[in-house]
């Protein structure tokens, strides 16, 4: 995955996973980002497929989570 910024946007470039509850989460190597998804989501057609993310910096927010 790859993480960057583009004036005012954060991008995140990477591969996209759909699960079957419908969440989605873009893999990061050791790691895993999760989405909050809005309607529609994402076509399943998507799943494991590259994808860029571009974000307002202002949008973005750390949590650390623990599965």
């Amino acid at each position: 995955m790859r993480v960057s910024d583009e004036a005012d946007r954060i991008v995140l470039r990477g591969r996209l996973h759909l699960t079957v509850d419908g969440a989605a989460f873009l893999d990061a190597g050791a790691a895993s980002i999760l989405f909050d998804l809005s309607d529609p989501p994402p076509p399943q057609g998507a799943d494991a497929t590259w994808v860029g993310v571009r974000v307002a910096r202002h949008s973005v927010s750390l949590y650390p989570y623990h599965l």
